[in-house]
């Protein structure tokens, strides 16, 4: 199907327009989860220096060591914001706003980002009936081909604070055997947007899940390492644009009245306005 790519220039503009009005995801748990107010209303940011894992590989959560002092740098990036270190990530992931936890600047800073919130039925997936936890994530980081435990890394979890079970983790240190990541310029690697879907069963129905992003620079101080983060909460994520590609078709997941509308609106007009021009 080439709706999209057959739709006459105004039209397709106009298409777009109207999907992403139609494809904001009711993110449901957790406050401010696509970053759309432009902040970080409803996360903690937290932080200091990273004075190198613990143990050797492989590495888990409980190799993080942070020592107390300043968070690192946190931002959020606007739609149409390029990296260079990651120039196939399309930014932002959702919406007009994607979080930016750490830089590229290096100083041994750790960010990280928290948020605590309750499991309702609302977060239940009509597909299956439990419900879920879906998010998307990032990583970018230098590779200075330092020791293991002293390289910029990342690390994703969620944990159930009933009974402090981890329901899912990621970590990941630059350069990590088995890890895809791609080359970018210099020593820079980085993945993909990583769209992570968590089924939970149906008694974690008004209990607690905490969400924590960690970002680290090398341990020595010269090479940075962050990673992007949108998305949060239970609904499905729309796919990941990938750059200078024409999508084959508009897929609109969640078409309300006023999105129909709109679209009915926009197909009338670029008629009409392509009639005119044939006068």
């Amino acid at each position: 199907m080439t709706l999209y790519a057959h739709a006459p220039r105004c039209t397709r503009s106009l298409l777009l327009f109207v999907m992403a009005a139609a494809c904001g995801p009711a993110l449901a748990i957790f406050q401010n989860g696509g970053f759309e107010s432009s902040d970080f209303t409803g996360w903690t940011l937290g932080g200091g220096s990273n004075p190198g894992l613990a143990g050797v590989a492989p590495f888990t959560g409980a190799s993080i060591q942070i020592n107390a002092g300043t968070p690192g740098p946190s931002a959020l990036v606007a739609a149409g914001t390029v990296d260079a270190n990651a120039p196939d990530l399309v930014l932002a992931r959702l919406g007009q706003y994607t979080a930016k936890l750490n830089d590229a600047s290096g100083g041994a800073l750790v960010t990280t980002m928290t948020q605590v919130d309750t499991v309702t039925n609302a977060d239940i997936d009509a597909s299956d009936n439990l419900p879920h936890i879906r998010f998307s994530y990032a990583p970018v980081l230098d590779d200075p081909g330092h020791s293991p435990h002293e390289q910029p890394y990342f690390y994703v979890v969620l944990k159930n604070l009933a009974d402090n079970s981890i329901v899912f983790e990621q970590f990941a240190y630059s350069g990590q055997p088995g890890v895809q990541f791609l080359n970018s310029n210099g020593n820079w690697k980085y993945l993909p947007f990583q769209d992570v879907d968590v089924a939970l069963p149906m008694s974690a129905i008004g209990q607690q899940i905490e969400l924590t992003v960690v970002a680290a620079d090398c341990s020595l101080g010269a090479h940075g390492g962050y990673v992007y983060v949108d998305g949060f909460g239970s609904a499905s994520l729309p796919p990941a644009v990938t750059p200078n590609a024409i999508p084959a078709y508009v897929a609109v997941p969640t078409t309300g009245p006023l999105a129909l509308l709109l679209l009915a609106l926009a197909m009338a007009g670029c008629g009409w306005f392509a009639r005119r021009r044939t006068i």
